[in-house]
């Protein structure tokens, strides 16, 4: 093989790995879609936001009919259970003028879960309005309107005395499952 056809197939390849590169970036830009909220955008919400890798994206396929939030993987510094929710209930407080069909709960823009956007908003104005008596009592509500892809609701009603401990432990496996 002469030289000019050595640097002809790196050329190729170099090509190549170009239109692959390229492809990959626009199929994760058109499935992720355009962003609603940024992850600046949720750390001037609140402080405590700061590093916490979660997105409410649009996607282009199906634009004002839903969104989602995207929990990512911790880049620059971990993040639990209640900094998720917590950024759950001040999106939805956003969100409230917004006008959408339902959001998607995704880990990694796999999507898990979805709540209507009417139950979602409802849950924003209480968080705004602090209506209840602790913000932890809308964290255990939030698995009452979460439904699976499915469109089943996703956690069983519960009821009785033990029914708060039930929903604690729903949105606990909620949770785990956006944590991933």
């Amino acid at each position: 093989m002469t030289r000019k056809d050595k640097f002809l197939l790196l050329a190729i390849i170099i090509v190549l790995a170009l239109v692959v590169a390229h492809t990959m970036l626009s199929i994760n830009f058109v499935k992720n879609g355009k962003t609603i909220i940024s992850r600046v955008e949720l750390k001037n919400l609140d402080p405590a936001n700061n590093g916490i890798n979660i997105e409410v994206c649009q996607p282009w396929y199906n634009p004002g009919k839903e969104l989602t939030f995207n929990v990512g993987e911790p880049d620059e510094r971990d993040f639990d259970r209640f900094d998720v929710t917590r950024c759950l209930l001040q999106c939805a407080q956003e969100l409230e003028e917004r006008d959408f069909s339902r959001i998607y709960l995704c880990n990694k823009n796999n999507r898990l879960y979805y709540i209507n956007a009417s139950d979602f908003k409802q849950l924003g104005e209480q968080y705004k309005n602090g209506e209840t008596l602790n913000t932890l009592s809308l964290y255990v509500k939030l698995p009452q309107v979460t439904y699976t892809l499915n469109d089943s609701l996703a956690f069983p009603t519960h009821e009785g005395m033990l029914s708060s401990v039930s929903d604690a432990q729903d949105w606990n496996t909620m949770m785990s499952n956006l944590l991933r």
